[in-house]
């Protein structure tokens, strides 16, 4: 029987970072460090540039427009509000489907998706309509009522594709310290 003791090969200085580094590694995953961090907070990309709006509280689609001769504004609202006021001007007519505006009669809009952020809030113009009602080319005011009505439609249908395409979502900077970007540069290994 051999009385020579056996060497172990865990000293009592490794022991004690062993357990060390088990007690640290239980207490961080009990407080969440190795979760993934939350991916809310947006940053919008446009023509030309981006902005932080940071967490999101509110997003819509947005639509405005107004119509002008001779330097003032005769209608002006959401567009499906002044395609109401114009259906309501013409209602009266024998053929209302065949009325045409005078020569100057302006018509500008614009449509996109809004959001209001933590940060900021942003506007997105994702549609414009330019219309100008010339002698040679009279708008047609029912055709008008439904080119109105039909981008107010495609923005409301489209807003969302629209924001997933325009938004970008990470980590609010808060979070970002550095033994977060430690533990994602490790979970990315």
């Amino acid at each position: 029987m051999s009385t020579e003791k056996t060497k172990s090969l865990i000293t009592a200085p490794i022991a004690s970072i062993i357990i060390t580094l088990t007690i640290c590694f239980t207490a961080l995953f009990a407080m969440g460090s190795f979760e993934q961090p939350k991916q809310d907070y947006a940053t919008v990309h446009f023509d030309g540039g981006y902005k932080k709006i940071g967490v999101i509280s509110e997003q819509r689609s947005f639509s405005e427009a107004e119509v002008i001769f001779n330097d003032k504004t005769l209608w002006s609202g959401t567009m499906s509000y002044v395609a109401n006021e114009i259906k309501k001007s013409i209602a009266s007519e024998k053929n209302p489907e065949t009325i045409t505006w005078k020569s100057g009669v302006i018509l500008n809009g614009t449509a996109g998706v809004s959001w209001v952020g933590s940060e900021s809030s942003f506007e997105l113009t994702t549609e414009t309509i330019n219309l100008l009602s010339t002698e040679d080319s009279p708008l047609v005011a029912q055709q008008v009522i439904d080119q109105l009505l039909a981008l107010d439609r495609k923005i409301k249908d489209e807003s969302q594709a629209s924001a997933n395409q325009a938004l970008t979502l990470s980590e609010p900077p808060s979070a970002s310290f550095t033994f977060t970007k430690l533990i994602t540069a490790l979970r990315n290994i």
